[in-house]
């Protein structure tokens, strides 16, 4: 069939009040749902399983007890019939039940609604970083601090680097002067075994010597084998060798 206008607008403002309120359920069942979830982590179980839980445990505890009472209703009234005596406690667990299950309900109500409630202000100790909140220019000035301490620790690695190449290079070098000082040490024991006290003054003695002998060499080439000239240097040579003067 067609619709008026007048409807037709109806109509549609209905379909947009239940599209709201449909949505509006949504989230708040989203709402419950994180805020039970939340309740669950907190204290390690659902509330709404405890309170059945409890609930349970008293209904099994009435019937034990009734279970009891007519046992005992049996044996102490043997002139009863039995079956009137278990209609008459079917009866009493009725009447006990109905009126447990007002008095339960108002007590689940209370234990959901305030015992088993977590305030808005409450945090689980995981969650209470997530209190400070940082600004975009915070977090920026966070990750600009990253990246220096990123680069000092680059830094402090080829510095470090570089340190170890030094001391492997300064081990090498300490090894040679090891080496050189053995052989120092060496040559001092052959000294002391030849009885030569002061190496340095031997040495320059010597070395003075054995300049002489090759400026001597070099005069005897530079004369062509001149025989009495070059007796005479060799006189004189063999006089600084002896150190006469």
């Amino acid at each position: 069939c067609c619709l008026c206008p007048g409807e037709e607008a109806s109509g549609k403002h209905q379909v947009t009040k239940m599209a709201a309120a449909s949505t509006t359920d949504v989230m708040r069942d989203e709402n419950q749902t994180v805020q039970e979830e939340y309740v669950v982590q907190y204290f390690g179980f659902t509330p709404q399983s405890f309170v059945d839980g409890v609930f349970n445990a008293m209904v099994e505890g009435l019937y034990d007890v009734m279970k009891t009472t007519e046992q005992y209703l049996i044996s102490k009234y043997k002139d009863v019939p039995e079956e009137e005596i278990k209609a008459g406690t079917q009866e009493m667990i009725l009447i006990f039940l109905q009126a447990f299950n007002k008095a339960f309900d108002k007590l689940e109500v209370y234990l959901l609604s305030n015992l088993f409630r977590l305030p808005e202000h409450v945090l689980l100790p995981e969650d209470k970083v997530q209190m400070d909140q940082y600004t975009q220019e915070e977090e920026a000035q966070l990750d600009e601090e990253l990246d220096i301490l990123r680069q000092k620790i680059k830094n402090a690695t080829y510095v470090n680097r570089c340190l170890q190449l030094e001391q492997e290079e300064l081990g090498k070098v300490q090894l040679q002067l090891d080496r050189l000082l053995a052989q120092v040490a060496g040559i001092q024991r052959a000294c002391s075994d030849g009885r030569v006290h002061e190496l340095k003054e031997a040495i320059v003695f010597r070395s003075s010597k054995l300049t002489a002998l090759v400026d001597l060499v070099t005069s005897i080439m530079g004369h062509g084998g001149d025989t009495e000239h070059t007796q005479e240097e060799l006189t004189e040579l063999r006089k600084k060798m002896n150190g006469v003067p």
